[in-house]
């Protein structure tokens, strides 16, 4: 329930236990769903290395913000917070990465997809600021920037690692 009250942006990333053991069980539901969206995005295209990627790269970001701003006291519950809100927003994003296939054929549901994306682009975002905010002591405008940063920067990154086939 702690996390679906950080999903909902009601509590902070400090109602969670700073336990090793609750960040590698989030750490493998990130990387299964993470697995599941890229096999469904890309057809199994470097499965494995996508994944991996995803979860190396929010680990790195997390801890880099962390340490640049001397909080590393906070990572396990700031990290159990990000890959714990992450996987709760799976089954949306799976749901609306399903639709991608009947959309090419129906506009109205394209549209619905491609809402639903966006909207769920910005929640996560929120999510993640949210987290920033809390664990980093910063106002939530600092925190915005931060979580649009980090994700753009993963994307570009992943983009760079992962060329679409030509």
């Amino acid at each position: 329930m702690s996390l679906f009250d950080i999903a909902r942006l009601r509590r902070d990333p400090s109602i969670l236990p700073a336990s090793l053991t609750l960040v590698v069980i989030l750490a493998v539901g990130f990387a299964a769903s993470s697995a599941l969206q890229s096999w469904m995005l890309y057809q199994g295209d470097r499965l494995f290395a996508r994944t991996v990627a995803d979860l190396g790269m929010t680990f790195a970001a997390i801890w880099l913000v962390l340490a640049v701003s001397h909080r590393l006291h906070r990572f396990r519950q700031t990290i159990s917070a990000v890959l714990g809100t992450s996987v709760l927003l799976t089954p949306l994003l799976v749901l609306l990465i399903a639709l991608q296939q009947p959309a090419a054929m129906f506009y109205a549901v394209k549209l619905v997809a491609w809402a639903g994306l966006l909207g769920a682009t910005v929640w996560i975002t929120l999510i993640v600021a949210h987290i920033l905010k809390s664990a980093l002591e910063v106002g939530f405008m600092t925190s915005i920037a931060i979580a649009i940063t980090f994700l753009v920067a993963t994307t570009v990154l992943t983009a760079r690692l992962f060329p679409a086939a030509a």
